[in-house]
């Protein structure tokens, strides 16, 4: 799911998202250069987020969720 992060509220919601679920969630630039756990505070700071990333989980919660951005 490819997604543009508004804010880094946005950006700590996500990581406050990825912890609540057992699931690994992966955010990756749309390039595929950068791929980072998303359960990861510093890594998240890596990816340029002015730009849409892509967002990969298998948790249903953590879709429900970002489909509603």
């Amino acid at each position: 799911m490819q997604k543009k992060v508004p804010s880094v509220e946005a950006l700590e919601r996500l990581h406050r998202l990825a912890y609540s679920v057992p699931d690994e969630v992966q955010v990756r630039s749309l390039d595929g250069a950068i791929a980072i756990d998303a359960k990861s505070s510093m890594g998240l700071f890596a990816l340029d987020f002015s730009q849409p990333v892509e967002i990969l989980t298998d948790s249903p919660a953590v879709l429900a969720e970002l489909e509603c951005w």
